[in-house]
C-alpha cells in the first residue's frame, strides 16, 4: 500500500516542479539599434543624391522643360530694348525700356498649302504709317539697332518742306514731334518692300533722309509697351499728324540732342 502511493505520488510531484521552472532570461542590446534615434538613417546612394525619388525627378525635369519652352516662346514674340539716345525725344528718352512685338509683321509663306496657296501672308498686318518700329540700320562691324517712327508706306510720295512732313501731297502737324524739321527733302516715292521712317527728334536724328529708304526685312519688331520708368509706363500705339494746308510753315525751335538713337538688346538693372 506504501510503496503505491510513493509510486502515484512521484508523478503527479515532478509535473508539479516542471509547471513552476523559472524561465531563462537573456539580456541583450540587439535590435535596439533600430529604435535608436540619434542614429543616422542608412539610403541607397540614389536616394541620397535624389531623395525625391524617379517621380520627383521625373517631375522636376518636365518643370525645366516647360519653363524652357515657355521662355522660348515668349523671346520669340516679345523682346526688351533699352533707348540709347535722343533722336526719339519726347516720345522716348534715354535710358526708357520698351518691349517689341517681334511677331507684329511676321511674313509666313503657305504656297505650299492646297487650300491658301500664297505667300507673303501676313496673319497680324503689315507696317502702317505712324507705327514706332525697331530695325537694323547697320550690321558691320557691329550691329546696330534704331527705333523710328513709320511716315511712308510702299507707293507714298514722301517730302519734307516749310517745316512739314508732306505725304501723297497732304502736309501734316504733328504734336509728338520735338521740333519742326528744319531741312528739305524733295519727294520721293516709297518703293515696294520699302518704308520711309523718321525720328520724333526731326533735327537730331539719323533716319531716312539721311540713311535713305529702310527695308522691311530688316524689321524687328513693332514696339508696343514702355515699361520703365514706372511713372511712363504705357502701351504704344501708332499715330500719326493731322492734316493741314500744305502751304503753311512753322518756326523751328532746335532742341540739342544726339545724332542718332541707338538701342541695345538688354534687361536693365533696377536698383
Amino acid at each position: 500500500m506504501t510503496n503505491d502511493l510513493t509510486d502515484d505520488a512521484s508523478p503527479a510531484t515532478a509535473d508539479t516542479y516542471s509547471y513552476f521552472e523559472a524561465p531563462q532570461i537573456v539580456f541583450s542590446h540587439s535590435g535596439l539599434s533600430s529604435i535608436d534615434p540619434w542614429e543616422a538613417p542608412r539610403r541607397p546612394l540614389g536616394q541620397a543624391l535624389w531623395p525625391w525619388g524617379l517621380r520627383g525627378l521625373s517631375e522636376t525635369l518636365e518643370v525645366i522643360a516647360l519653363a524652357m519652352i515657355m521662355f522660348v516662346a515668349v523671346r520669340g514674340v516679345a523682346h526688351n530694348y533699352r533707348v540709347d539716345g535722343s533722336s526719339m525725344v519726347p516720345t522716348f528718352h534715354d535710358g526708357d525700356a520698351l518691349i517689341v512685338n517681334r511677331l507684329a509683321y511676321r511674313t509666313f509663306d503657305l504656297g505650299w498649302v492646297p487650300v491658301v496657296g500664297r505667300d507673303g501672308w501676313r496673319p497680324f498686318g503689315a507696317p502702317q504709317q505712324g507705327d514706332v518700329v525697331i530695325f537694323v540700320a547697320q550690321k558691320v562691324p557691329a550691329e546696330r539697332d534704331f527705333v523710328k517712327r513709320i511716315v511712308g508706306t510702299p507707293g507714298d510720295t514722301v517730302e519734307v518742306r516749310n517745316g512739314r512732313v508732306i505725304v501723297n501731297g497732304v502736309a501734316y502737324e504733328e504734336s509728338y514731334i520735338a521740333s519742326p524739321p528744319t531741312y528739305e527733302y524733295k519727294p520721293q516715292v516709297v518703293p515696294p518692300g520699302k518704308l520711309f521712317v523718321l525720328g520724333d527728334n526731326r533735327n537730331n536724328s539719323q533716319d531716312s533722309h539721311l540713311i535713305g529708304m529702310v527695308d522691311q526685312a530688316e524689321l524687328i519688331g513693332r514696339v508696343d509697351l514702355r515699361y520703365w520708368p514706372p511713372g511712363s509706363a504705357e502701351l504704344i500705339r501708332g499715330e500719326f499728324g493731322t492734316p493741314v494746308a500744305a502751304g503753311s510753315t512753322l518756326t523751328p525751335t532746335a532742341v540739342p540732342a544726339r545724332r542718332s538713337m541707338l538701342i541695345r538688346p538688354e534687361v536693365p538693372s533696377f536698383p
